[in-house]
C-alpha cells in the first residue's frame, strides 16, 4: 500500500533529524536507503483506537533491518540481498521527540532486527529507552519488542522502562519454529517471556497495594503481546489458540498478534502459497471470544482439519453448533447469555440490561440504536416471546469458498504486513 504524500513529507523530515550534524549531508550510508521498500520503511506512523472513544498515534520505528538470523519467511533474513539501514539509539530518540513536538504522535513502538549478538541489541534498546525516560523525562507510552536471548538483567531493565513488551513466538511449538527459523530457540523465547511476566505481575501487585504509578518506570504494566506467523508451517488454528490460551493463563498477556504468511521474494518460502487474510482475521475473532466474551478454549468450533471455518465468524459457528441455547429472550437473558448471541458484544449486552429496566424494547430498530448488529443477531433472539427472524444465518453462495485457491494469482511480496506488529 502506498503512503500518502503528507506522510512521505513527515517521514522525510523525521529522517533528516536522524543524522548528527557532523555526519553532514547526504546522510551516512547506513541511512541512505531508509526510504526504499527493501529497507522495510524503518519509520511509520499508526493511528490506534485502544478503547472506545480513545485515540492514540504511535511512531513505529525499526532500529535496523540488518539481521544475523536466516529465518525462511522473513524479509530481513541474513542471506537476502536488500539495502540495510540502521538507527543509533540517539537518532531514534531525536526522531521520536521531533515527531512528538510536531504533534504527529503521542507514543512510541520500537522493534529491530538482530545484527550480531542479542545482548548488544538489547543494550541499544535499553539505551534508547533510558534516554527517553531519564534524560528527556518522557512519561508516555512505549511499546518495545523483546530480543530473545538477552541477559536476565537486560530483560528486567527493558521491562522496567517499557509500558508494553512484545514477544515474538512465531510458531506454537519448538518443532514448528525449527522448520522456519532453525537458529531460534522456542524454549529461550518462552523463558524470556516468563521473566517479563514475573516482573509486570509484580509491578501490578505493588500498584494494587498502593504504590504510586511511576510514569518513567512503568514496569511493563500495560501487559505483553505475543505474535505468531500463521500459515508458514502446517500448524493448525487449534494448536495456535491452544498455545495462546496456555500462555495467557499465567496472566500478564494483553493480547496475541497473528500475521498471515506472505511469500517474500528471495527467501526459501518464496514459492509457498500466501495464507488467506481471512484466516488471520478469524484467529483475532476467536482470541477476542476467549479474552472478552467468557468463552473457554474447548468451546471454539474448528473444522475437521483443526482450522477455524473461514465462511463463519467463530461466534456464529459456535451458535449454530448449539441450537439448544437459542433463541435468547432479550427481556430476561443475562448479559453473559446475551454476549453469546452473534451481533451482540459486551457493550451492547450491558446497554440492553440497562435499557430494559426503564424502557420497553419493541423492535429491531430499538436494538440497532443501542449497538446490536441486528442482521446477525435477529435469528437468535426473541422479544416478548416473539421470534424476530425465522432464519438464523444467511450465507452468500459463490463459485468457491474463501479458503480455496482456485484461480488465484501467486503473489510474491517484498515485505510482510506483519513486520511492524
Amino acid at each position: 500500500m502506498s503512503r500518502s504524500p503528507e506522510l512521505e513529507r513527515k517521514l522525510a523530515i523525521l529522517m533528516s533529524l536522524a543524522a548528527d550534524d557532523r555526519e553532514g549531508v547526504p546522510p551516512p550510508p547506513r541511512l541512505r536507503y531508509a526510504a526504499d521498500v527493501g529497507a522495510l520503511g524503518p519509520i511509520n506512523i499508526r493511528h490506534l483506537r485502544p478503547a472506545p472513544g480513545m485515540r492514540m498515534s504511535l511512531l513505529r520505528i525499526l532500529m535496523t533491518n540488518a539481521c544475523s538470523y536466516n529465518c525462511h519467511y522473513c524479509p530481513m533474513r541474513r542471506d537476502r540481498n536488500i539495502p540495510r539501514t540502521l538507527l543509533k539509539p540517539e537518532e531514534l530518540v531525536r526522531i521520536f521527540l521531533g515527531a512528538r513536538q510536531r504533534g504527529w504522535c503521542e507514543g512510541l513502538f520500537v522493534t529491530t532486527g538482530i545484527p550480531g549478538r542479542p545482548v548488544k541489541v538489547m543494550d541499544d534498546l535499553i539505551t534508547a529507552l533510558e534516554l527517553l525516560r531519564e534524560r528527556h523525562r518522557f512519561g508516555g507510552y512505549i511499546h518495545v519488542k523483546l530480543v530473545p536471548g538477552g541477559e536476565p538483567s537486560q530483560i528486567e531493565r527493558l521491562t522496567q522502562l517499557a509500558s508494553r513488551v512484545s514477544v515474538n513466538l512465531e510458531a506454537p511449538c519448538g518443532a514448528s519454529l525449527a522448520q522456519i527459523a532453525p537458529e531460534k530457540s522456542f524454549g529461550t523465547t518462552v523463558s524470556d517471556l516468563e521473566l517479563v511476566r514475573a516482573q509486570l505481575l509484580g509491578e501490578r501487585a505493588e500498584r494494587a497495594a498502593g504504590r504510586p504509578r511511576d510514569a518513567l518506570h512503568p514496569g511493563g504494566a500495560s501487559g505483553m503481546t505475543i505474535q505468531f506467523v500463521v500459515g508458514a508451517t502446517t500448524d493448525t488454528d487449534r494448536s495456535i489458540l491452544d498455545t495462546v490460551s496456555r500462555l495467557s493463563a499465567g496472566g500478564g498477556i494483553h493480547h496475541a498478534h497473528f500475521s498471515a504468511f506472505r511469500p517474500i521474494a528471495d527467501t526459501p518460502l518464496q514459492g509457498a502459497p500466501a495464507t488467506p487474510a481471512l484466516r488471520e482475521h478469524r484467529l483475532y475473532q476467536a482470541d477476542h471470544l476467549l479474552r472478552g466474551y467468557g468463552f473457554g478454549p474447548e468451546e471454539v468450533v474448528f473444522e475437521p482439519g483443526g482450522n477455524l471455518p473461514l465462511a463463519l465468524d467463530p461466534k456464529s459457528a459456535w451458535a449454530l453448533a448449539h441450537p439448544e441455547r437459542f433463541p435468547v429472550e432479550i427481556g430476561k437473558a443475562s448479559p453473559e447469555e446475551l454476549m453469546r448471541v452473534p451481533g451482540i458484544g459486551p457493550v451492547s449486552a450491558r446497554r440492553i440490561a440497562v435499557e430494559r429496566r426503564g424502557t420497553s424494547l419493541r423492535t429491531l430498530a430499538d436494538l440497532r440504536k443501542i449497538g446490536v448488529v441486528t442482521t446477525r443477531a435477529a435469528g437468535f433472539l426473541t422479544l416478548g416471546g416473539r421470534r424476530l427472524q425465522t432464519s438464523r444465518w444467511t450465507q452468500q453462495l459463490g463459485f468457491w469458498g474463501p479458503e480455496e485457491e482456485v484461480g488465484a494469482h501467486h503473489m510474491v511480496y517484498q515485505v510482510s504486513p506483519g513486520t511492524f506488529r
